[in-house]
C-alpha cells in the first residue's frame, strides 16, 4: 500500500520537481542545463536519445547478466507512467562558423527515478544513472545523484535506493564514494563487506543511503 507521501509525490508536476534542483551549472568548464520531465513529456527524439545512451553504456552488462537483454521490457520500465527523469544537456557555446549541435544530441546524461514504498519506507528509487562517455569526469553523475537527494528531501522520502551490477566496477566504486551501503533487502546483506564478492550467488546488489 502506498503512503500518503508517495501519493502526493507521484502527483507532483515536473515543474514542482524541477524547483527542487539547480537547473544551470558549470562543471569543469562545461555549461550544463538540468531539467525534470515525466516520461509522458518526452518527445520521440528525446526517448530515442535516452535509449541510445542506455544501450551504449549497458548492453554488455545485461547480455552477460541473469536479467538478459530485453529491450521491450526495459523500455517499459524506463518510460513507465510513474517514471521521472532529470535530464542534463550541454549548452556550451558553439564555435563561430561551425555547425550547431542538434538539440537531441545535447542530452549527455540523465537519471530516471520513481517514488516508491520499499520495506515500509518511502524512497526515491533510482532506476538509471547514465552519462555519455565523452561527458564523464565532469561531475555530472554526482550532481544528478545530489538532485535525487534534493527532490527526495522536499517530498519527504527517507532513502535513495538503486540496483547495480557487481560487474560494473566503475559504478560500484562511484556509489561507494557517495557512501551508499548494501540495503537490508540486497542479496548478500550481512554476509560480506565486499559488494562484488563472487561467492555471493547473485550478479547484482541493492544499495541505499538515507536522505538527511
Amino acid at each position: 500500500m502506498r503512503s500518503s507521501a508517495i501519493n502526493k509525490a507521484n502527483k507532483a508536476t515536473s515543474t514542482q520537481l524541477e524547483a527542487c534542483i539547480s537547473t544551470s551549472r558549470e562543471l569543469n568548464g562545461a555549461r550544463l542545463h538540468f531539467s525534470v520531465k515525466t516520461s509522458s513529456e518526452l518527445s520521440d527524439v528525446e526517448r530515442e536519445r535516452i535509449w541510445n545512451i542506455f544501450e551504449s553504456n549497458m548492453h554488455i552488462f545485461y547480455t552477460t547478466s541473469s536479467f538478459g537483454w530485453d529491450p521491450r521490457s526495459k523500455k517499459e520500465e524506463m518510460f513507465h507512467s510513474h517514471a521521472r527523469l532529470v535530464l542534463c544537456e550541454r549548452c556550451d557555446d558553439t564555435p563561430s562558423g561551425s555547425e550547431s549541435i542538434p538539440s537531441e544530441s545535447r542530452i549527455v546524461a540523465y537519471t530516471i527515478f520513481r517514488f516508491e514504498r520499499e520495506a515500509k519506507q518511502d524512497v526515491v528509487y533510482c532506476y538509471e544513472l547514465q552519462v555519455t562517455e565523452e561527458s564523464r569526469g565532469l561531475g555530472v553523475g554526482r550532481f544528478l545523484m545530489g538532485s535525487l537527494f534534493d527532490i527526495g528531501s522536499r517530498w519527504m522520502m527517507k532513502n535513495v535506493m538503486l540496483t547495480v551490477f557487481k560487474a560494473n566496477s566503475a559504478a560500484c566504486a562511484f556509489y561507494k564514494a557517495l557512501d551508499f551501503n548494501l540495503d537490508p533487502s540486497s542479496p548478500g546483506y550481512g554476509e560480506e563487506d565486499d559488494w562484488q564478492d563472487e561467492e555471493i550467488d547473485c550478479d547484482y546488489v541493492i544499495l541505499s543511503k538515507s536522505i538527511p
